[in-house]
């Protein structure tokens, strides 16, 4: 049995620790609202270490394997798209890529949240 809630953990903590908790709030609040394409574009502009790494997770084999087979999510934006839209044709993909984007983007921002506030303590 696959602990995908492990995978999202390592990779929130990953992102956590290189993040503010403003942009993962942000982030998390726009893939909630507008949904995971949306999500990817605003990331692009703003915060481009958080897409990459969680185009990383999306690229884990555990979870590549239920999303797109045999293909991955290039870190080049327009194919990324391509394949995000290839995803997106299947609803039942679409929720669980969603679901680990959000279990992952919500464990990195209380990590950051945790990392922000031991800063302010130290100061």
């Amino acid at each position: 049995m696959i602990n995908l809630d492990y995978l999202c953990t390592k990779i929130g903590q990953e992102i956590g620790e290189n993040s503010n908790e403003a942009p993962l709030r942000k982030a998390l609040g726009i893939l909630q609202e507008d949904g995971v394409y949306a999500m990817f574009l605003w990331l692009e502009k703003e915060d481009n270490n958080v897409r990459k790494k969680l185009n990383d997770l999306l690229n884990k084999e555990e979870i590549k394997k239920y999303l797109l087979q045999d293909e991955s999510f290039p870190q080049d934006f327009k194919e990324f798209c391509e394949r995000l839209c290839k995803v997106s044709q299947d609803i039942d993909k679409l929720f669980f890529l969603k679901k680990i984007l959000e279990r992952s983007l919500t464990y990195a921002l209380y990590h950051a949240k945790i990392k922000d506030e031991k800063n302010v303590e130290e100061a």
